[in-house]
């Protein structure tokens, strides 16, 4: 939608020829600009005759195949519906605090 939108976005890391680690995101977003997302687990990928076989796998699993975090979404994708939130949480008790007030 045009206002806000819903989703998941998948992240991929190549392991080596024929695996590959995906990590699911589910986002919530407002105008496109401003989104939240969180993720849902991992899989792991593999290629196969057939095409790619995937099997769920843990978290702790999927961190130890990704120790860089390659399968991280950026800051702005991760919390960019929180800045305009805490910027007028800021606002507020800058206005309650502040002098003149």
């Amino acid at each position: 939608m045009i206002f806000f939108g819903w989703g998941r976005r998948p992240m991929t890391a190549d392991l080596d020829p024929g695996r590959a680690l995906v990590r699911i995101w589910s986002h919530f977003h407002l105008f496109w600009l401003f989104r939240f997302s969180w993720p849902k687990g991992y899989l792991l990928a593999t290629a196969t005759e057939a095409g790619w076989a995937q099997q769920p796998i843990t978290d702790e699993e999927g961190r130890a195949l990704d120790p860089e975090g390659r399968t991280d979404v950026n800051i702005w994708w991760r919390f960019g519906l929180l800045l305009p939130l805490v910027g007028i949480a800021f606002s507020i008790f800058m206005s309650t605090v502040g002098p003149g007030s």
